[in-house]
């Protein structure tokens, strides 16, 4: 469960998670350690990202690619419910992110 998402946000992250495989509470997971991550981080956040496909049964994923996937699947409202509470960890990235115009263009 993640705390700030309605009951029918919550429920829709449990289907999608038996959906494709993902032990319960996975998604919830991946969004604590992004959260947390993010702020503890001091360098390179390339491993939270996935750019090859990703298999989700096989836990061959990194965090943010599985909360990206994850607000893909979800109805409109809850989307939105997980992008409010997914976004301060993005914006926190971003704030201390520089434009790197000789990095390879194929990084998030």
């Amino acid at each position: 469960m993640i705390r700030g998402l309605s009951a029918s946000a919550n429920r829709q992250i449990v289907a999608f998670e038996r959906s494709h495989g993902l032990p319960a509470g996975e998604v919830a997971h991946a969004f604590r350690r992004w959260n947390t991550s993010v702020r503890e981080t001091r360098g390179d956040l390339e491993p939270f990202y996935e750019r090859d496909d990703t298999d989700l049964r096989n836990g061959d994923y990194h965090v943010r690619t599985l909360l990206e996937i994850t607000l893909h699947a979800l109805r409109p409202k809850a989307r939105r419910e997980l992008s409010a509470v997914v976004g301060p960890a993005d914006e926190h990235v971003l704030d201390r992110t520089l434009n790197n115009p000789f990095a390879p263009q194929d990084l998030p």
